[in-house]
């Protein structure tokens, strides 16, 4: 059965086609595939101990495939029937050269079923769920970093969403941990409007730690806003606090966290255009994890500017610096990378499927500062080269 999904994942991600526009059902994908060499060895991923992700532009050093399936069939009284099926491939981007031996895992990412339009009014557009499935993620795109996600990947949930009220839209849910050592129940009030081209949203999680978990019960906090038309983008900034078995803003929770440790996390991003051809992401995150007193603070800066040359061609560059802070002290890593991206015919930042030949530069401030020193043996600076391919639908 594994390779029959596989197979359908690679077919799907590179644009076949399999399901007539009039069928309920959907299609969804995504790839990035690619060999590389760092320090002409291996390729390796420079990402700082202690952060908790890395600036990804030829800077990725995996393979990663996801081909979906979604339903949204209409019934005669105006609901209808939802749901989704997921399946992901992963694995090392060695493993596709000579040097390597393939190996690659295959997950369910998603198994779930709902219906929507449970009455009038309020309840018009509103849905109920079950199963397991990518809930409301919120990510940074240019350094892969989902500052909240109640996905439940390794267990299940249910819940009501988009209730609409005269202030936003309520959803609820709940979610079981695989091993069933956290409960977690999450409310949100989505699309609240603030003032023109600003929207908000709240949220709460409680997580009960139960079972053999060690930790204790928690919270999460947050605050989104949202401005369109920024610069003639937009821009999103949160403001989020988490403690105990709700520490990291996750479905499963944390079952071995105490009521002592918490994180607190301020994030800004966005995209906005310099000209007709230049686009400009941006990213300025800090977060401090607080465990009794001791404190690792991690800040994250992040550009990645990209030019379309013509229709076909563009460049990109990124910069990012990464600095962490904790009890053995100070490290920080700044990459940066140039890529030029055959696009296919479609080159604005998001248009996908791009493949790019990189060369990527990041220097350390120490041996063993970053997680694959190995690597870079003693060197406190490394250079990769590489071709990748990312596409989605």
């Amino acid at each position: 059965m594994k390779p029959v999904i596989i197979a359908a994942a690679l077919s799907a991600a590179m644009g076949a086609t399999a399901v007539q526009a009039e069928s309920p059902f959907s299609t969804t994908g995504y790839l990035r595939i690619g060999v590389g060499e760092s320090a002409g060895g291996d390729l390796a991923a420079m990402q700082l101990n202690g952060a908790w992700a890395k600036y990804r532009l030829g800077n990725e050093d995996d393979f990663y495939g996801e081909f979906g399936i979604g339903i949204d069939a209409p019934l005669g009284n105006g609901s209808a029937v939802i749901g989704g099926l997921r399946y992901h491939i992963a694995g090392d981007s060695n493993d596709l050269t000579d040097r390597g031996s393939f190996d690659a895992s295959v997950a369910l990412r998603e198994a779930w079923l709902g219906y929507r339009g449970l009455g009038a009014g309020a309840l018009d557009e509103a849905a109920i769920w079950a199963g397991r499935r990518y809930y409301k993620r919120k990510d940074i795109h240019i350094n892969d970093f989902y500052y909240e996600s109640y996905s439940n990947f390794d267990g299940y949930g249910l819940g009501v969403e988009n209730i609409a009220l005269s202030y936003g839209t309520l959803s609820v849910a709940g979610f079981r941990e695989r091993f069933n050592r956290v409960h977690t129940y999450d409310a949100r009030l989505e699309n609240i409007a603030l003032a023109e081209n600003w929207t908000g949203e709240i949220g709460v999680a409680f997580a009960d730690a139960r079972g053999d978990a060690t930790g204790d019960n928690g919270i999460a906090l947050r605050g989104h806003v949202q401005r369109d038309g920024f610069f003639g983008g937009y821009m999103k900034a949160s403001l989020m606090y988490s403690n105990g078995a709700a520490f990291g803003f996750s479905a499963d929770g944390a079952p071995d966290v105490g009521k002592d440790r918490s994180l607190l996390r301020a994030q800004m991003h966005g995209l906005v255009p310099l000209d007709d051809r230049t686009e400009l992401f941006f990213v300025a995150l800090h977060q401090i994890d607080d465990n009794d007193g001791e404190q690792s603070k991690w800040t994250s800066l992040g550009l990645r500017p990209h030019y379309a040359l013509s229709d076909n061609f563009a460049i990109a560059t990124e910069i990012g610096y990464d600095r962490v802070s904790d009890d053995s002290g100070d490290r920080d890593l700044l990459k940066g990378t140039l890529a030029g991206i055959y696009t296919f015919g479609q080159s604005g930042f998001w248009d996908r499927p791009q493949l790019r030949a990189y060369v990527t530069r990041g220097s350390w401030s120490d041996v063993g500062a970053i997680s694959k020193q190995e690597a870079y043996g003693t060197n406190t600076a490394g250079t990769t080269v590489g071709l990748q391919l990312e596409t989605w639908f």
